[in-house]
């Protein structure tokens, strides 16, 4: 099956295509929309990449001493509830390592979020939840706080415990993240994306 392709014209009906909130009409205004669209997943990128690194700082300079055997000892135990077979303590030994990290980053979340008061209120999960909806309809709901449905499914999802907890967590890890930014001020340094790519593959298998 052989399958053609038209070159279509850069006028405006395509532009509305691509962007139907309808701020895209000239050739001009759509190399902008793509520069702009290009700046914003790189910066994305680096953000998830300095919250990364802040993560693994605050894990690995935070020294707290755990009762490793006991903890050994509940994880097994928890391994063989619901009808599922306990682990060994080869596997156990494997696992301690992560869910040492866990228990340590929990413990220093809930500290932050204590010491700086970082709240997540009902509206910002709502916020959430047509920020997650756009993104399935791929950001073409225009007026969305004039559409009916929009709301219908805000208040549906605000239904779900679910959603509702997962919704708080990352909102307020976000807010974590942003605080502990601030704190540390990173420094801005060009970089092209080959060797941002390779520091970030390299920064993920260290930590693996």
């Amino acid at each position: 099956m052989i399958q053609q392709y038209e070159k279509r014209e850069l006028d405006e009906t395509f532009f509305n295509q691509l962007f139907p909130a309808g701020d895209v009409k000239t050739e001009d205004d759509f190399s902008k929309k793509i520069k702009e669209d290009i700046q914003n997943h790189w910066a994305a990128q680096s953000r998830n990449q300095i919250h990364d690194q802040l993560f693994h700082q605050l894990i690995d300079n935070t020294s707290v001493n755990f009762p490793d055997e006991f903890l050994k000892k509940w994880l097994k135990v928890q391994s063989g509830q619901d009808g599922q077979p306990a682990k060994t303590d080869e596997q156990i030994e494997k696992d301690m390592p992560s869910f040492l990290n866990q228990l340590k980053w929990t413990l220093i979340s809930d500290k932050i979020v204590v010491d700086q008061s970082i709240r997540v209120d009902p509206e910002e999960i709502q916020a959430f939840a047509k920020q997650q909806l756009m993104g399935y309809m791929g950001g073409n709901i225009q007026n969305m706080d004039d559409q009916p449905w929009v709301n219908d499914y805000v208040e549906r999802m605000m239904k779900d415990r679910r959603f509702v907890e997962d919704s708080y967590n990352r909102i307020q890890s976000q807010k974590l993240f942003e605080w502990a930014e601030n704190e540390v001020k990173p420094e801005d340094k060009d970089i092209s994306v080959e060797d941002f790519t390779k520091m970030v593959e390299e920064h993920q298998h260290h930590h693996h």
